[in-house]
Order: C-alpha cells, then sequence, then structure tokens
C-alpha cells in the first residue's frame, strides 16, 4: 500500500484540527487543574468515609497527566508542521497514512513502527 504525500492544503487542515484539539485540552487542563487542586488543598480533610472525593481527585489528576501529555505531542506535531516533516514517520521516515493521521493527528509514528513500538522491537 503507498501513501501520497500530503498536499499543502492537507497540511494545513490538520494544523487548523490540532490547534482546536491544543485549545479544548488547555481548557480541559484548566478544569481538571481546578477539579484536583483547587479548593481540595484548602480543605485536605476527605468528605465522607468511602474515599470518594480521594477517588475524583486522583482520577482528575491522571486525566490531568494524560492530557498534558497529549498536548505535549500536539505542540510537537505543530512543529513539525513548521519544519515540514509532519506527516512522516519519526523512525523509518516513510509518509503516515492519511487514515492514522485523521485518528491520530499527532501521531509520530506510521502504525507499523507504532505497533514495533508496543511491542518492544524498538
Amino acid at each position: 500500500m503507498t501513501t501520497k504525500k500530503l498536499t499543502l492544503q492537507e497540511v494545513k487542515q490538520y494544523e487548523t484540527h490540532l490547534r482546536q484539539m491544543l485549545g479544548i485540552l488547555n481548557g480541559d487542563i484548566h478544569n481538571l487543574e481546578k477539579d484536583a487542586l483547587g479548593d481540595k488543598v484548602a480543605t485536605p480533610a476527605i468528605k465522607g468515609e468511602d474515599g470518594g472525593d480521594a477517588y475524583s481527585q486522583e482520577l482528575s489528576l491522571e486525566l490531568l497527566e494524560r492530557d498534558e501529555n497529549t498536548v505535549r505531542e500536539i505542540m510537537s506535531a505543530l512543529d513539525r508542521v513548521g519544519e515540514g516533516t509532519y506527516g512522516r514517520c519519526e523512525l523509518c521516515e516513510k509518509l503516515i497514512g492519511k487514515s492514522r493521521l485523521n485518528a491520530v493527528p499527532h501521531a509520530r509514528h506510521c502504525i507499523e513502527c507504532q505497533r514495533e513500538q508496543e511491542n518492544g522491537l524498538f
């Protein structure tokens, strides 16, 4: 299967989508920080005996970490747009398929290299 190089218009569309994702995630991060650290810092006692507030805070912190990682990946993808390397696998340098970029616009690797990396082959 051969993958066609992205056109300038397609790259601009992905860039726009990445920037929109970044805006949404930044809002989510702000809300998660507020949920995880906001008024909970001022009132350290856990409400209720079931630990529900502690669980909620832990979940918010985990989501916050995930979103921060995704923001870093999006920022890196935007850097690749600026460098003219967006849409190329960082490992094998082959073009990343459009279906993969549609699913994960900040993808660094083609699906083959991603699978190998997840299986510990890289």
